[in-house]
């Protein structure tokens, strides 16, 4: 199913505008609006295309310009409805995400773990099981799943705050990388603007859209980044991999093999190395492709984390080069890359099976959360000193390849992105 998560992205944001057209009555939404789009699952997406994605994202900064504007004039009234009408196309967006209708069975299950029965709330998983099916030819849901199957056993012992537990960990596993990341900064950008207009706080709140332009006009090339389109390609190759199309398979490597090629001449130091080194490992697996066996899997499957973990990396730090230009704190950042050295140390210590090279990467990502503590305050550094500990504990079981193992990575890894997420 080639290109079917860029088909998917195109129809999403092409929907919402037809949406927000309904929904939010004023002229200026629906205005050179009118492009028609028909996208075929297994074709490539048209510059044209890619253009209305680009616009469907300028209605909503449009929205937040306007406010700021209204801000300017004094006319606070004008600035909550424009941000109001923002709100609304980013939660348009959100509801077009593949990922959804699994988040919300989630949070259902979640809510009836407080007063439901165990039995009861065991119904609640078939669902979330049907969606992770739904989707799983689109994104990665193994780990999801994974955890909702431990949240089952737990239920089953009537333990329900292990099962929540799980089911926390199943929706941040679900994380949709490319449009949750510059959405999320976004949306809490606006909410914050829209609580310092409530306190008549109008500079505060024209701060805050400001960094909420930031996430909108990133959207698109979050989305769009050659490591990005790298990633799909290969995710694309386990699918077909896993079906024995070998053919196909060693096709969408070659497709990856050039965007990394593209991503090879970033201006990021970190994206050019990293991305030459996919490409040369890619390049090795495209002549054993054919061969079908467990060691080939493996090694495909571990292509692609490391394609994962990069293009998260460059998606979280999109909104960080704005950062910086701005002085903020160096944290965001130094957190960034100890998560890609520990998405590596656990491809290296649980695919790999390189016990030395996860250790090396476990001490990387050290290196870089006691650079982040020296940048933040009292209260981040005391949620960085926890996922110290945790990464120590990581160290000490690098022989460690079951399930406690992915369990403990998984847990450290969400601790990461969540923190992320806020600064």
């Amino acid at each position: 199913m080639k290109n079917l998560l860029r088909s998917r992205l195109l129809a999403m944001l092409s929907t919402s505008i037809l949406l927000a057209s309904v929904i939010v009555i004023q002229s200026t939404l629906a205005a050179n609006l009118r492009e028609k789009v028909s996208v075929t699952p297994g074709r490539t997406i048209s510059p044209a295309e890619e253009n209305i994605l680009s616009r469907a994202a300028a209605r909503t900064l449009r929205h937040i310009a306007e406010a700021r504007t209204a801000i300017h004039v004094g006319n606070i009234d004008q600035a909550k409805e424009n941000l109001q009408q923002a709100r609304t196309l980013i939660n348009i967006i959100k509801s077009q995400r593949p990922t959804a209708k699994v988040h919300d069975h989630i949070w259902v299950a979640k809510q009836h773990l407080d007063y439901e029965s165990t039995e009861d709330v065991a119904a609640d998983l078939i669902p979330i099981d049907a969606d992770l099916t739904e989707i799983e030819d689109e994104v990665p849901i193994e780990q999801a799943r994974k955890h909702v199957q431990r949240a089952r056993g737990h239920l089953k012992n009537g333990n329900k705050q292990a099962a929540k537990k799980e089911l926390e960990a199943a929706d941040a596993a679900l994380i949709y990388t490319e449009v949750d990341l510059p959405l999320a900064a976004t949306e809490q950008q606006v909410i914050k603007a829209e609580n310092m207009l409530a306190k008549n706080k109008t500079a505060d709140a024209d701060k805050a859209l400001r960094s909420a332009e930031d996430g909108v006009q990133h959207l698109s090339e979050a989305i769009f980044s050659p490591v990005t389109q790298a990633r799909r390609s290969i995710w694309q190759a386990t699918r077909d991999y896993a079906a024995k199309n070998y053919a196909a398979a060693k096709m969408d490597l070659g497709k990856a093999s050039e965007w990394l090629s593209e991503a090879a001449q970033s201006t990021d130091k970190v994206t050019r190395k990293e991305a030459a080194k996919l490409k040369r490992d890619l390049e090795a697996m495209k002549k054993k492709v054919s061969r079908g066996d467990e060691k080939t899997k493996s090694a495909l499957t571990s292509l692609w984390a490391r394609s994962q973990a990069l293009a998260e990396r460059e998606s979280e730090n999109v909104s960080t080069g704005w950062a910086k230009l701005r002085g903020k704190s160096t944290a965001k950042t130094a957190l960034i890359e100890a998560k890609l050295h520990l998405a590596y140390a656990e491809n290296a210590q649980l695919i790999q099976g390189k016990t030395a090279e996860a250790a090396r990467e476990l001490d990387q990502a050290q290196g870089y959360l006691d650079q982040a503590i020296k940048t933040s305050d009292k209260t981040l550094a005391m949620k960085i000193h926890a996922m110290s500990g945790a990464l120590k504990g990581l160290k000490a079981a690098l022989d460690d390849k079951g399930i406690k193992a992915h369990a403990r990575y998984e847990k450290l890894k969400s601790d990461l992105r969540q923190t992320i997420r806020v600064l």
